[in-house]
């Protein structure tokens, strides 16, 4: 295996190819037991799973570098009501510029909370569970209750329909793969991205060898908050509605860190594939009309994806254990 290329890659990132075979296997399985599986079930799931995956990604990133990041979903909920306060009723220039300022706004918000983390020596887990109670208390501020609305436009380009309902599977996968496929080959491939791998395998190793440790740690969190952002609009665009409640982004918060661990990065940071968390983002929203596919009941659900989650966690932890006496 040693001397076969193809093989060590193949063994390198074997838990990424089982994430994705797993997905496989539940979409075929979810095909059994429904009537009529088509175009109509792909949209669904396509567009359902983009909150999180997106949501996830950005955590990835931050969890690669070496951090975490919880107050993801009180970003969600951010983009999500400003989306829906300034959207609803608005030309598509202004939509635009909307869209842009929010993606592009939370994520100096987040390279803020990254330089603030740098400077003073907090852990993450810490400021970031300070400032996603900052982050809900300005949704609350500025959308007191779930209203306002979207442009026809960003609900077609999440959704494939101007009303949300039906239409096109293309735009929404095209909007699950290209974000996310555009984070995974930039972490792989330029120097800062990279460079996220060797802080958060080894930050004393990596300051010896000169990289830049705090503009490493400023840049994950600006892309989680960019992600963050997308993923606000993609809730919008699902529901035609803002949304500021606590328990949606707290929610969304823990489901992307189970998404983060599912995919094969290590909390311990430097290690993990963004593709990865992409299959078990849509993994984690497959369950749930698998479960209703299956007439389980809905308290009985939410306790079997709980140990479901818990099963694959504690076997990935397993296996990267064996690896690292392997090693």
């Amino acid at each position: 295996m040693r001397k076969n290329p193809a093989l060590r890659i193949v063994f390198r990132n074997s838990w990424m190819l089982g994430v994705w075979l797993l997905l496989g296997a539940l979409i075929l399985w979810y095909s059994t037991l429904i009537p009529v599986f088509g175009p109509f079930q792909i949209t669904s799931i396509t567009k359902n799973s983009l909150p999180l995956v997106y949501l996830a990604v950005g955590q990835a990133i931050i969890v690669i570098a070496g951090g975490i990041d919880l107050s993801l979903g009180a970003l969600l909920l951010l983009s999500n009501v400003i989306a829906a306060r300034f959207m609803a009723g608005q030309p598509l220039p202004t939509v635009v510029l909307v869209a842009l300022g929010i993606v592009v706004g939370l994520a100096l918000l987040n390279a803020l909370v990254g330089f603030i983390i740098t400077l003073s020596g907090v852990p993450d887990i810490v400021v970031t569970l300070a400032t996603g109670y900052i982050w809900s208390g300005l949704a609350l501020w500025i959308l007191p209750s779930p209203g306002g609305g979207t442009a026809p436009e960003m609900r077609w380009l999440f959704t494939g329909s101007p009303t949300g309902i039906g239409g096109s599977y293309w735009p929404p996968l095209l909007m699950l793969f290209i974000p996310t496929a555009l984070v995974a080959i930039w972490s792989r491939t330029t120097q800062i991205g990279l460079s996220l791998y060797a802080v958060g395998s080894n930050k004393t190793a990596a300051q010896l060898a000169g990289l830049d440790v705090r503009r490493a740690k400023i840049v994950a969190y600006a892309i989680g908050g960019a992600m963050a952002g997308l993923a606000g609009l993609a809730m919008v665009a699902l529901t035609g509605t803002g949304d500021p409640r606590f328990a949606i982004g707290a929610n969304a918060t823990l489901n992307s860190v189970a998404a983060v661990v599912l995919g094969g990065v290590a909390l311990t940071g430097g290690v993990g594939n963004v593709f990865g968390v992409v299959a078990t983002g849509v993994t984690l929203i497959m369950l749930n009309p698998i479960l209703i596919a299956m007439r389980v009941d809905s308290n009985n659900a939410q306790v079997i994806q709980g140990v479901l989650i818990a099963g694959v966690m504690m076997f990935g932890g397993l296996v990267a254990f064996l690896r690292e006496r392997r090693s």
